[in-house]
């Protein structure tokens, strides 16, 4: 097979990813139909009293996560299809011109999905102990991505070694 045309068949591989784009659009457009569907059953628990317990809080809680999740999967289809196959007029903060770009976006979200579902797992557990285990795991989650996050964003790569 000739150069070019190995080289024009890459070219066009290139829109495979579309698989993956037209998947996660389906996801997310599901899952924001789904917290929807959370958003409307929270609803109607609160105007029959539910508003007066925690439960309600961890329903509302429940329902922020679903969302965060199809923005991510939003997030991840709109930078996908922007590094593999087209630019889209998107806000700054969403252009992807890596994949290191996408996964910045996704870390964002992410930290906040952690750190609702720390919260979530504070307000259900019952044992002091547990409530520990919960925030210690969620804030451990929390700094790791961060520090990911950070040190990505320097550019700069941490060692073993010393600089001296």
């Amino acid at each position: 097979m000739p150069i070019r045309a190995v080289r024009a068949l890459l070219s066009r591989a290139r829109y495979l990813v579309m698989v993956a784009v037209v998947g996660l659009l389906v996801m997310s457009s599901a899952t924001f139909v789904w917290a929807v569907a959370k958003t409307l059953k929270l609803i109607g628990q609160l105007l029959d009293g539910g508003w007066r317990g925690d439960v309600a809080l961890v329903d509302l809680l429940g329902v922020i996560d679903l969302y965060l999740l199809a923005i991510v999967q939003l997030i991840v289809v709109i930078g996908l299809y922007e590094l593999f196959v087209g630019d889209l007029d998107v806000p700054g903060w969403l252009e992807v011109t890596s994949l290191d770009d996408l996964k910045k976006s996704i870390i964002d979200v992410l930290i906040i999905f952690v750190g609702v579902k720390g919260i979530e797992g504070l307000l259900e557990s019952k044992r002091p102990l547990d409530k520990l285990i919960y925030a210690g795991a969620s804030a451990t989650l929390i700094v790791a991505l961060s520090l990911f996050r950070l040190v990505r964003s320097s550019g700069k790569r941490p060692t073993l070694e010393n600089d001296e």
